[in-house]
């Protein structure tokens, strides 16, 4: 977290460690002496008392993510020092989380500050307010109101504020938590904690429906189903071999990448045409899956619909109708979980990544 002054005369140097959420504050108490003028007096006192927080991350922090979940654990330590002597220490660990909801526009942060032990100075703790803030100019991201706890050793206390993305458009959001921190007989110190990653929301109708979702579109998933599994384990069966077999290994190797619907139709006829030949009760399987971008090749295909060639860049199977029509419905699914989405923008198609990795 890196802290902005509340007045250019308690200005301190910033602290880094690894580069994350570091805080570093000064703030002013009461003058020894009369100085000559009153910017003389907020200097020498800006000197004598000064509160400085760095909030860490180093090997013992936890750092993860999901499609739709955020979450950092590290550790913090607060120092109060009057001029060159440190006079107490208020430490602990926090937690900053975020969980994204792939079917509404409206999401959850939380910052949980815990306070373990206190020396000196730093034993009566500091109280926090702490706001969310969708940017400078940002009409497209709002949130509850800002909150104010006090913490000292011992306790733990949890900021949680719900954010909500505005419009049908796809925007991208960055909300930064803004603290404010005062001890007694020092001047509040403001800041940012550092963001989590970017959230985007959408309301394409690709996915869920076309109600509005956010996720983390940096997150690249992995489709996985059973190849055991009694209803679609024949598909799964016939991707695991091809995504090792195919050229290049697409979806194993490398990553697929959705395709708007228009390119799925066209995908599907090129893999599986209708020419093709289906035994009673089978359906035609395609891989990579006529939804992707890398879908609907046409080599090695023809009378090797089943049998896979090494050199060949799509595959296709004939099994159970119940097993495709089925094992579709999952891959559907993983879909609208993840908010997977392909958009026109300008001349291209965006499409998101993901892998289709089977054990």
């Amino acid at each position: 977290m890196r802290i902005l002054r509340s007045s250019a005369t308690i200005k301190a140097a910033t602290a880094a460690v690894l580069g994350a959420l570091l805080a570093t504050g000064a703030a002013s108490g009461p003058s020894a002496a009369a100085p000559q003028t009153a910017a003389a007096a907020k200097s020498a006192a800006a000197q004598k008392a000064q509160l400085r927080t760095v909030f860490t991350v180093g090997a013992k922090s936890t750092v993860r993510y999901t499609r739709t979940s955020g979450y950092i654990s590290a550790g913090y330590e607060m120092t109060f020092w009057q001029g060159s002597f440190l006079v107490g220490t208020l430490s602990g660990t926090y937690v900053e989380s975020e969980r994204l909801d792939v079917k509404s526009n409206t999401w959850k942060r939380q910052w949980t500050i815990k306070a373990t032990s206190a020396t000196g100075a730093a034993r009566g703790g500091v109280t926090s307010l702490v706001k969310v803030n969708c940017g400078r100019g940002s009409t497209a991201c709002t949130s509850t109101g800002p909150q104010t706890k006090h913490i000292r050793a011992g306790s733990s206390v949890t900021f949680g504020f719900n954010i909500t993305s505005h419009g049908n458009k796809i925007l991208t959001h960055k909300p930064v938590l803004n603290v404010t921190t005062t001890a007694p007989g020092y001047l509040p110190v403001v800041g940012d904690v550092a963001a989590l990653r970017t959230v985007r929301c959408d309301s394409e109708k690709i996915t869920n429906g076309g109600k509005r979702g956010c996720v983390y579109p940096s997150v690249v998933p992995n489709f996985s189903i059973s190849r055991t599994n009694r209803v679609w384990g024949e598909m799964a069966r016939h991707v695991y071999t091809a995504e090792r077999t195919l050229k290049g290994r697409p979806g194993h190797a490398k990553p697929l990448h959705r395709a708007i619907s228009a390119q799925a139709t066209k995908n599907r006829g090129k893999s599986c045409p209708s020419s093709l030949h289906r035994p009673r009760g089978k359906q035609c399987d395609e891989y990579p899956y006529a939804s992707v971008q890398e879908g609907g090749g046409s080599k090695g295909l023809g009378k090797k619909c089943n049998t896979i060639d090494p050199n060949a860049t799509q595959s296709c199977r004939m099994i159970d109708k119940d097993a495709n029509h089925k094992g579709g419905g999952q891959l559907s699914k993983f879909y609208n979980d993840n908010r997977i989405i392909a958009y026109k923008f300008g001349n291209k198609i965006i499409g998101d990544a993901f892998f289709s990795k089977i054990p």
